[in-house]
């Protein structure tokens, strides 16, 4: 039991380090300064008042794709890199991202949904497009009438491609209060869930030696 909880201080001291550093750093090259490769499919820019109706149907979307039962390369290469391009941006899961330009996470927030956006349009366009299709397809654009906006932000304009993934500017998070607050507060419940794994350890160690 003595080799548990050395193991539990192993994990501790690497463990923090990692954290601190992934919550702080300033890593400037993960945000993209230029537009990067082209070699993929294009993919229309949206604009900034249209985050959030796309981000809500977002869910249906990507269940729709899945359920097609002869998807195409672009359908498929659209879904993929939509997918891939959420994750990329931390599952949308960042504070303030769809709503406030000044995020480090908006634009990779916009390449996705601009992607999901992208995916759905190609759906509804195919031959023989599916019912369920063309209603999802009308009611996001019934949506985007209604609640969307025309706002724009410096990323509304920018354009995107499935051979380039966009990602968070993780050194601009210590100059965004919002999301320099909940990357605090990940790495505080971080912590302390590892160093209370590290004395429960510790006293099933004691307690069986």
């Amino acid at each position: 039991m003595r080799r548990i909880a050395d193991y539990g201080a192993l994990l501790m001291a690497g463990l923090v380090p990692a954290i601190v550093f992934l919550a702080v750093a300033p890593v400037a090259e993960a945000h993209r300064k230029s537009i990067g490769p082209t070699g993929g499919i294009s993919i229309e820019s949206i604009p900034h008042g249209q985050m959030a109706v796309i981000a809500r149907h977002r869910a249906a979307i990507f269940a729709l794709a899945d359920a097609q039962v002869k998807p195409d390369e672009k359908l498929w290469r659209l879904r993929n890199y939509a997918e891939i391009q959420f994750t990329a941006c931390l599952w949308g899961l960042a504070p303030s991202a769809l709503t406030d330009e000044e995020s480090p996470f908006n634009e990779c927030s916009h390449a996705y949904l601009a992607a999901t956006m992208a995916l759905l349009s190609h759906m509804a366009s195919r031959d023989g497009a599916r019912a369920e299709t063309k209603a999802l397809a009308a009611a996001v654009e019934r949506d985007l009438l209604l609640d969307g906006t025309g706002a724009l932000c410096q990323w509304s304009g920018e354009p995107y491609n499935t051979a380039d993934v966009v990602w968070p500017e993780l050194g601009a998070i210590p100059r965004h209060a919002p999301t320099a607050l909940a990357a605090a507060g990940l790495t505080a419940a971080l912590i302390g869930g590892a160093w209370g794994l590290m004395l429960l350890l510790r006293r099933i160690a004691s307690r069986d030696a």
